[in-house]
């Protein structure tokens, strides 16, 4: 995690609330004691001792050798990729058509045939390679850099000196200090990047061309920041607060990016920024006090973005995003949620495809007329703020024109458990669309005589004519007065209406959720592509990748931190 620690004495009192923040949020002790075990780990130290606690933005890896290997996950994956290596090999020939220079091409040549038979757990670990080790993707100042833990140093330095002799191309080398590292510079010559194995990591990042011994020196090691992740409570907490201390950690930290645009905060952030747009730092000497606190105040609206993984083997993935949100507005978020029949995981389970969203309209509508009126009766006296001004102003007219219809709206659902094809025509679907909706008598009066059927808003579940939506057969429907309804599809489709139409209000109800099962999908793929006669063996190759992979859920819910998406994917 990253706080602004813009003052010594702030460090103690943002610690001590972090702290205070873990316990009400009834984190568990093992969490905590993961957390300061992961982070007290010599080999995650010795990469987090490299990234100031001032970093924009991390990704963090902590190794998977207790947590279960990821090995039977990449095997997985990587399984169909394996049979393009031949296509791939086929087209060598062919590299010259590409507009290569000879010695690109050369190159390009020799790094496939390292790659040959290779790109698995076990090809990897024989270029010197760890699918379980450590790794950070970090920022040095505003641009990216990467530690990668190895398994064998030495095997990928004679990995890239057969790649050098094979293509009769070497890499250019340059030295800072006693580290030799392999330079790469832009085509302008603004930005220069390094790669380097150093110890038992391989290093890579960028610099501006006018930073780049100030940037190098760290990324390489020369020099270590006197505060770093490896020594900031903050980052230890977010590992706490969010329970990511098995996998994978990160966070994008929108306060100290702000931070360096206001030329303010880490020097190294400031700077770098200056260098890759001067145009930038040009304007800072025009913000004052005024600009520099209304602009922090909008950005304390969403303060971070916090990521990490939970599961990586051979069942699948899990991962977790926070968008972190002001607690009143996190709290006034949770205010907005609401019921949808079937808008849940498990009423998703099995399905082709789902897409569904639970929002209280007429409140979310309500709440940005008022900001929006907060605005305009007290604007920003900021000038680089006067298009949220005026933004305000046509937030109120947008709001105030909405059709009254679109304030009634709570929520919809859509499930496609399974669906049949005669060449592109759908010919079976089994399925349910339901919607949460606050005046279904005006509702069934209207689309009644669109559709030429009469329409009921009592509660019962009536069967609609086939076809009164084309290719649509086995149809019922019902709706609950006040509350909305369900129309479902398939050999099932009454008792599956009224049971949706029992459907138990969840404690917390989700704010959106999407599923698709990428094996199902790969199959229709392959029905259509049979059908139009185009099946071939490349577009096989993807249709494989597709079927190895199950279904792939995310699931976005309002909590007192912000909006919270949990995904998954599994794997058959």
């Amino acid at each position: 995690m990253r706080r602004a620690w813009w003052r010594s004495s702030l460090t103690g009192v943002l610690a001590g609330f972090l702290v205070g923040a873990t316990a009400l949020g009834a984190c568990t002790r093992s969490a905590s004691q993961d957390a300061a075990q992961v982070v007290a780990d010599p080999a995650m130290q010795r990469l987090l001792q490299h990234i100031p606690a001032d970093t924009p933005y991390a990704f963090i890896g902590m190794g998977n050798k207790s947590a279960g290997s990821t090995r039977d996950f990449i095997a997985r994956v990587y399984a169909p990729v394996q049979k393009l290596m031949p296509q791939i090999e086929a087209k060598l020939g062919t590299l010259g058509t590409l507009g290569l220079t000879p010695d690109k091409e050369a190159l390009a040549r020799a790094v496939i045939d390292e790659l040959k038979g290779r790109l698995s757990a076990d090809g990897l670990a024989e270029l010197g390679f760890d699918i379980d080790g450590r790794f950070a993707i970090y920022g040095l100042g505003m641009l990216p850099a990467m530690r990668l833990q190895l398994r064998d140093p030495a095997a990928l330095r004679a990995a890239i000196d057969r790649v050098q002799a094979a293509s009769g191309v070497r890499f250019p080398t340059d030295k800072l200090g006693e580290v030799e590292y392999w330079p790469i510079a832009d085509g302008n010559g603004k930005v220069g990047a390094a790669v380097a194995i150093v110890g038992d990591q391989l290093v890579a990042g960028m610099a501006p061309a006018a930073l780049k011994d100030r940037v190098f020196a760290l990324l390489l090691g020369n020099e270590r920041p006197a505060r770093h992740l490896g020594n900031s409570e903050g980052f230890q907490a977010l590992l706490t607060e969010y329970d990511l201390a098995r996998l994978s950690a990160g966070f994008v930290d929108s306060r100290v990016i702000a931070e360096a645009f206001l030329g303010e905060g880490d020097a190294l952030n400031k700077d770098t920024l200056a260098a890759l747009a001067p145009e930038v730092a040009a304007r800072w000497p025009e913000l004052g006090a005024t600009c520099k606190q209304e602009i922090r105040s909008l950005v304390a609206l969403s303060p971070r973005v916090v990521f990490g993984t939970e599961q990586m083997d051979a069942d699948g993935y899990a991962g977790k995003f926070v968008v972190e949100l002001r607690r009143d507005i996190a709290q006034e978020l949770m205010t907005m949620r609401t019921t949808v029949p079937g808008l849940d995981i498990e009423s998703t389970r099995g399905a082709v495809f789902a897409l569904g969203a639970g929002f209280d309209v007429e409140r979310a509508l309500n709440f940005a007329l008022a900001r929006a009126t907060a605005i305009q009766a007290a604007p920003y006296r900021c000038p680089a703020l006067a298009d949220i001004n005026k933004g305000a102003d046509d937030v109120i007219t947008e709001i105030k024109g909405a059709e009254p219809e679109v304030w009634k709206l709570r929520g919809f659902a859509t499930v496609v458990d399974d669906i049949k094809l005669a060449g592109m025509v759908p010919t079976e679907i089994r399925g349910f669309m339901s919607f949460a909706y606050t005046d279904t008598k005006t509702l069934v009066n209207k689309l009644g005589p669109l559709i030429k059927q009469p329409l009921a808003d009592d509660g019962t579940v009536t069967a609609l004519p086939d076809g009164t939506i084309p290719f649509l057969n086995n149809m019922h429907y019902g709706m609950q007065p006040g509350r909305g309804g369900v129309v479902a599809i398939g050999n099932d489709s009454q008792a599956r209406a009224a049971s949706l139409l029992r459907f138990s209000p969840p404690a917390d109800p989700p704010l959106l959720v999407v599923v698709y099962d990428m094996g199902r999908l790969g199959e229709i793929m392959k029905q259509v592509l049979d059908s139009l006669g185009t099946q071939k063996e490349d577009m096989a190759i993807v249709t494989d990748f597709y079927q190895a992979m199950g279904a792939i859920t995310y699931d976005a819910r309002a909590s007192e931190r912000g909006v919270e998406i949990h995904t998954q994917m599994g794997m058959k």
